[in-house]
């Protein structure tokens, strides 16, 4: 693809678009990057800039005559600023299409609700341990257009959100993996349908060499990829699949082609991965199609300890063990925290609501938590939510959050932070939400 002098437009000073700036500046491309906000609300993106890619802050209007848009995860594919565009038939695209019509790697792409950055990783940390060359990155830490300059691996691994998907064309992962899906985003994309067609696209441009791993137990996963033409294969933690990966008994299972080989027991994964179960069978099952000898697979699972902020276990104290969850950001994750934990539970949840329906979780909070602190911003909708069916309390910030949910547990018990919000009303990020409770944790 020549961008030798291409007029383009990149929509959003987020790494990605500072990433995509730089790129096509970097193939001789006339670059203009655009963002809504001030220059003094960006100097940290504007510091990493090439030097040729002119900038415009405080703005989204368009340039004329461009080629092409490149857009930001962060901005909707559907704002009015970008209604002439499309009237003018301009593509607009994803720094994720714009990035894979620059390398021949292989690409495994990871998407669904929840556990996309641990499968991610995962699947890398097995290619790795099996002497291949892998590049890991996507919407998890290094943007996709920063990774194809780079000496061509062997792998491209890859998490994919729906907002990266708003834009895609020719985008075609080799093995696509859709983990589950659950209501979230609703802000942006409106309606759980919208949603679901989002994630099911990742698996738009595959072909009958192609592989598109689907959850058997989620019921908004288990049917997707009726008209795609890759080979449907299969994960459950909760019976057999006739082609994939599964859990019977204590032991992970691979049955292909009718014949069944065993991975490793359950028993010996760490604890931390015993309760992301899904993960570790998707991961195995993507790693199996690519020749990974499984006793490869096996070592590694075995090794693996887990992401920061995604069921991490913090300390006990006390005889309790405290979790660090923060990135459940909706409630399919905190529903799947709370299902995979066996003890009494104090749950520590709230921040900023996406729009989303908490009434799901009544159910499991009366199953599994026997206290409930409430934080941030979504408190007033909760408790329109509990009517005073549950046995809650709120706290004014993540120090009182922690004495309390401490308070109201006792030995045995799990104080487990999983939020079901975003965590911008009180906190910088999730990271941040789940850096100061683990530190008021190990000063307890």
């Amino acid at each position: 693809m020549k961008l030798i002098n291409k007029k383009i437009t990149v929509i959003g000073m987020g790494r990605s678009g500072v990433a995509s700036a730089n790129f096509l500046a970097g193939k001789k491309a006339q670059v203009t990057l655009i963002d809504q906000k001030e220059k003094q609300d960006l100097e940290e993106a504007v510091h990493q800039l090439n030097p040729s890619v002119q900038t415009r802050f405080g703005s989204s209007t368009l340039a004329e005559n461009e080629d092409f848009i490149i857009l930001s995860p962060g901005i909707d594919i559907n704002v009015s600023f970008l209604e002439s565009a499309r009237q003018q038939n301009i593509p607009i695209w994803s720094e994720v299409e714009l990035a894979c019509r620059f390398t021949n790697a292989p690409i495994i792409a990871v998407t669904g609700t929840n556990g996309k950055s641990t499968t991610t990783t995962l699947i890398g940390k097995i290619l790795q341990t099996a002497g291949k060359s892998v590049l890991i990155g996507g919407n998890i830490g290094v943007p996709f257009i920063s990774l194809v300059d780079q000496k061509s691996p062997d792998f491209l691994v890859l998490e994919i959100s729906s907002f990266q998907m708003e834009a895609i064309e020719k985008f075609h992962p080799k093995i696509s993996v859709i983990l589950n899906i659950t209501p979230d985003h609703l802000d942006r994309h409106k309606t759980m349908t919208a949603y679901t067609s989002l994630k099911e696209k990742i698996s738009k441009n595959q072909t009958e060499n192609d592989y598109l791993l689907l959850n058997q137990d989620d019921p908004n996963t288990k049917n997707l990829g009726q008209n795609s033409q890759a080979q449907k294969l299969f994960f459950s933690a909760t019976g057999d699949v006739k082609t994939g990966v599964f859990l019977r008994e204590n032991s992970l299972m691979l049955r292909m082609n009718a014949t069944e080989k065993k991975i490793c027991n359950f028993d010996d994964l760490n604890q931390v991965m015993q309760w992301q179960v899904e993960n570790v069978l998707a991961a195995s099952l993507a790693s199996s199609l690519l020749d990974i000898p499984l006793e490869i697979i096996a070592e590694t699972l075995k090794q693996f300890t887990g992401l920061e902020h995604r069921m991490e276990w913090v300390r006990t104290y006390k005889g309790i063990d405290f979790i660090n969850d923060s990135k459940g950001t909706n409630v399919g994750a905190v529903q799947k925290s709370l299902e995979s934990l066996s003890r009494p539970v104090v749950l520590i949840a709230g921040g900023k609501d996406k729009e989303s329906d908490f009434s799901p979780l009544k159910s499991v909070l009366k199953q599994k938590v026997k206290h409930l602190i409430l934080i941030g911003e979504a408190r007033s909708k909760f408790r329109q939510i509990l009517n005073g069916s549950f046995n809650y309390e709120e706290a004014s910030n993540m120090e009182d959050a922690v004495h309390k949910a401490a308070g109201n547990a006792s030995s045995g018990d799990v104080v487990l932070l999983s939020p079901a919000c975003a965590s911008f009303d009180m906190f910088k990020n999730y990271e941040d939400r789940g850096d100061q409770f683990k530190s008021i944790v190990h000063n307890l």
